[in-house]
């Protein structure tokens, strides 16, 4: 590299692996054997999405973990990274998150304890069958914000004959409340996943999600004579057989979610397989 190749900025990770180096062309150099490249927050990601999955494979069948994770380690290492970064432990996260129609959501009780965890101020002022209030202070700001429900408004909502309204209306109400209350005063602390799954369960729909495409209206076309197809020919028969490299099945050392050996050695965690 020539003097006037020097780089500006080299950041280098405690563990030796990582390197960065951004040329003044902003291009990244290519990497040397043995390290890797890349900000350091992604890799140390990378890392962190790769041992939530090792721990999501151990976990997704047992029955601490609920049932919709059940064979879906890639969705419950998500889930693990996404409640790390909210200083919640993995089973904690499993515990406390869902995907509802394609939507990840926290359970109402848990958006609570991220406000608070956050230093913010959430309480119940007042909670029946009939009418929950919920209010909240942001750290560091007077203005109380406070929200109600009531049956009326969840009768409004066409909400009242779901079976979770029927059964414990209460929790209900409060569950809405608080949703509502934790985006006002908090909605940088929950990452984005603001909605919890009693609204999602309801039918709310996310605005970030995105609207519903209108379906083409039909048209009249006119019929058309089938003809029958021609039979395949032998070498077209043959060409559509996989090959046996094509039908070998990935090796384990190719899946990214797999720790490599050096990866392994570091975290301490034996030869066996994951």
């Amino acid at each position: 590299m020539s003097a006037e190749e020097t780089p500006e900025e080299v950041v280098e990770v405690s563990t030796e692996v990582v390197q960065v180096e951004a040329a003044q062309t902003g291009e990244i150099a290519a990497a040397d054997a043995g390290q890797e490249w890349g900000s350091e927050s992604l890799l140390r990601f990378v890392r962190d999405l790769k041992l939530a999955y090792q721990a999501a494979t151990m976990l997704v069948g047992t029955s601490f973990v609920p049932a919709s994770y059940n064979g879906k380690p890639t969705e419950a290492a998500a889930a693990i990274v996404t409640g790390q970064g909210l200083g919640l432990d993995p089973l904690a996260s499993l515990r406390s998150m869902d995907v509802i129609q394609g939507t990840p959501a926290f359970r109402a009780i848990t958006i609570r304890a991220v406000v608070q965890a956050h230093g913010h101020e959430i309480w119940v002022e007042e909670s029946t069958q009939q009418r929950a209030i919920v209010k909240g202070r942001r750290r560091g700001d007077a203005n109380v914000v406070t929200s109600m429900w009531d049956m009326d408004r969840a009768r409004r909502l066409n909400l009242t004959n779901k079976t979770n309204w029927k059964a414990q209306p209460e929790a209900m109400l409060v569950a809405r409340a608080t949703a509502e209350v934790g985006r006002l005063i908090a909605a940088d602390a929950l990452l984005g996943m603001a909605y919890s799954i009693e609204e999602l369960e309801d039918g709310v729909t996310p605005e970030s999600a995105p609207a519903e495409q209108a379906k083409p209206k039909a048209t009249r076309t006119a019929a058309r004579r089938r003809v029958a197809p021609a039979a395949p020919s032998e070498s077209a028969s043959a060409a559509d057989e996989p090959t046996e490299a094509e039908s070998a099945e990935p090796s384990p050392l190719d899946d990214p979610m797999q720790l490599t050996p050096e990866e392994r050695a570091e975290y301490g965690i034996d030869g066996g397989e994951s």
